[in-house]
């Protein structure tokens, strides 16, 4: 059975990647490696997940210009399932949005540090109006990833239905497909009181561990761990916490119960760059997850274990998407990584137990 398509909405940016094996020197010169990659949540979903031959519309966030244009030829190239309407969708002029500058970013990477310096020239909300044109070109969706949108910023736009993160919630919401958000900074600056009406309309909402305590922050210091999970469990949502090195934490809806602790995966020397780490895992989730809204904990499971190998993979090499594996290396790498290191599900008393220990595990990791 052919799988469902998969709706890629999200950033696109070109990324210089500077690499250093020794901390580098503000106000002296340092010799560094520069390399020039494709990124942004939206070009990282749509390559990883048409190298292992997932069906791909992306709309992503990409000007006519050099940088769009290379972009548009990296989707191009990678798409492996022979499907003229998904190669025309990529390659007709409309993928480009008029009057935007395909926005720049620059990763700094020190050791196992990352700086990432972002430089974004578009001051108008025009983002939504493209999308509400192109998703009217897809049919028989399965799943819907929505990535950061920059352009939903607030000091671009702080009503909700400007936005194109909503626009897509509830078009989607009504085509019956899988909805998983995986928020950038754009859209957790507005806030949790901003999006809690609209929170039960997606299956799944992703954040790391540090974007979460920003997000459902109310006052001046960050909540812990243990009160996110006890809001999420009230909230009777999804949810996805991605904790860097440390793996990730998942939070089943109607099964509130339990926590999915995906634990961590040591890459020894092997590890180079965590850049685009969170974003394999979301699109591993959503590849094995394509078309099913109704999400059994077994399957809840098995996604997560998935989605972790993405994302272990993913920080073999430099930048968010660069090296992408086909189906069957990524297969033969996740069975090798799930050997004696599946996913654990704790309950009760020991989820304040676990959310304790790994506060402590990451407070002690960077100091």
């Amino acid at each position: 059975m052919q799988n469902k398509n998969i709706v890629v909405i999200g950033g696109a940016n070109l990324e210089y990647i500077i690499t250093s094996d020794q901390e580098i020197v503000h106000g002296s010169k340092n010799s560094v490696n520069i390399e020039e990659l494709y990124g942004g949540s939206g070009v990282n979903y749509t390559l990883r997940l048409l190298h292992v031959g997932e069906r791909v519309y992306p709309i992503l966030f990409a000007g006519e210009d050099h940088a769009g244009h290379q972009i548009q030829e990296a989707v191009a190239s990678a798409l492996t399932a022979d499907d003229a309407k998904i190669h025309n969708f990529i390659n007709k002029k409309d993928f480009f949005i008029k009057d935007v500058q395909t926005p720049r970013s620059t990763i700094i990477v020190e050791g196992t540090h990352r700086t990432i310096l972002t430089y974004d020239q578009n001051t108008k909300n025009i983002f939504r109006s493209f999308v509400a044109r192109r998703v009217k070109e897809v049919e028989n969706i399965g799943a819907i990833i929505i990535g950061h949108i920059h352009n939903d910023k607030p000091t671009l736009s702080n009503n909700a239905e400007d936005l194109s993160t909503l626009f897509a919630i509830k078009y989607f919401k009504d085509k019956n497909a899988l909805i998983y958000a995986n928020f950038g900074a754009a859209q957790i600056d507005h806030g949790f009181s901003f999006w809690r009406d609209y929170l039960s309309f997606i299956d799944i909402l992703q954040l790391n561990i540090y974007e979460i305590k920003q997000f459902f922050q109310t006052d001046e210091s960050l909540p812990s761990l243990e009160s996110i999970i006890n809001t999420i469990q009230n909230l009777n949502i999804s949810a996805i916490i991605t904790l860097d090195k440390f793996g990730a934490l998942g939070i089943l809806k109607e099964h509130q119960d339990t926590i999915f602790m995906a634990r961590p995966v040591d890459l020894g020397e092997k590890f180079i760059d965590s850049t685009g780490a969170g974003d394999a895992f979301c699109a591993g989730m959503v590849a094995t997850l394509n078309g099913n809204k109704n999400i059994t904990p077994n399957k809840f499971k098995e996604a997560m274990q998935v989605a972790r190998s993405w994302a272990v993979y993913a920080c073999k090499s430099f930048g968010g998407a660069n090296q992408c594996p086909s189906a069957e290396t990524i297969e033969m790498f996740h069975q090798k990584v799930i050997q004696n290191n599946e996913v654990l599900l704790y309950k009760g008393e020991r989820i304040k137990d676990i959310a304790a220990l790994i506060e402590i595990t990451m407070e002690l990791h960077e100091l």
